[in-house]
């Protein structure tokens, strides 16, 4: 559950999954997929009035997201034999780019020097 931060109220749900790596770098059965997704609205459960679309924002990988009714799953799938625009980062670019805010931080994850990219 995530809960709005205090005074916010939010009037379109959303799912995301971060996509900004190169191709090969996401699980190789190229899908993830959210389960038992409740929305309250107010304080009371409003899934079933919410009508999911399903989105890509910033396209990389082939990325594309789907709705099942019949389950009220969310799956987002992508191609790991994909180009993106990503390809060409170092693992310290891609450590910069993805790096920033209070999650990405509190991960504690160790900056990749230039010389570790063929390491990847």
């Amino acid at each position: 559950m995530v809960k709005c931060q205090s005074g916010k109220k939010y009037t379109i749900p959303y799912v995301v999954y971060e996509k900004t790596f190169p191709c090969a770098d996401y699980p190789p059965d190229e899908i993830v997929t959210f389960r038992n997704i409740t929305v309250e609205c107010d304080g009371a459960d409003c899934t079933d009035k919410v009508q999911w679309v399903g989105k890509v924002k910033d396209a990389n990988c082939n990325m594309k997201a789907a709705h099942d009714a019949s389950d009220g799953s969310i799956s987002i799938t992508w191609d790991t034999s994909a180009a993106s625009r990503f390809d060409g980062l170092s693992r310290a670019a891609l450590h910069d780019l993805n790096m920033h805010g209070a999650w990405a931080t509190k991960l504690n994850i160790t900056r990749p020097t230039d010389d570790d990219a063929d390491d990847a």
